[in-house]
């Protein structure tokens, strides 16, 4: 089971933004369109995620990215995904990881959220 950390707390920045960081421990099965994020105790609408790094330089063959709903939709407990993306080693550079592939080893992946 995919684990999700929070490290800073929601922190409000503006008038409508608040930001947060969490860290994220990836599994064994990584599904198709990728890894569900439950962030709606912490937010009501997000309008963007940027990755930090992770634990590994071996990691950084990899590259994630946050598929969101609209800025003006509000998320609920499943319309956040985070993807994974093979960097280098396939014939198709940034081809997304296949269902069920063990993320496991890739250890702790940092992000950062802003929403409202």
């Amino acid at each position: 089971m995919t684990t999700l950390t929070t490290v800073v707390k929601p922190t409000i920045w503006a008038p409508k933004l608040k930001v947060a960081s969490y860290q994220l421990l990836l599994d064994s099965s990584y599904p198709t369109n990728g890894e569900i994020i439950d962030l709606s105790a912490d937010f009501d609408f997000i309008y963007a995620i940027t990755f930090g790094g992770n634990d590994t330089l071996a990691d950084n063959q990899y590259l994630f990215a946050a598929t969101l709903p609209s800025a003006t939709t509000a998320i609920t407990a499943t319309n956040i995904l985070i993807s994974c993306h093979l960097g280098g080693d396939t014939s198709q550079v940034l081809e997304e990881e296949g269902n069920t592939t063990d993320l496991s080893d890739v250890g702790q992946l940092s992000f950062t959220v802003y929403g409202s």
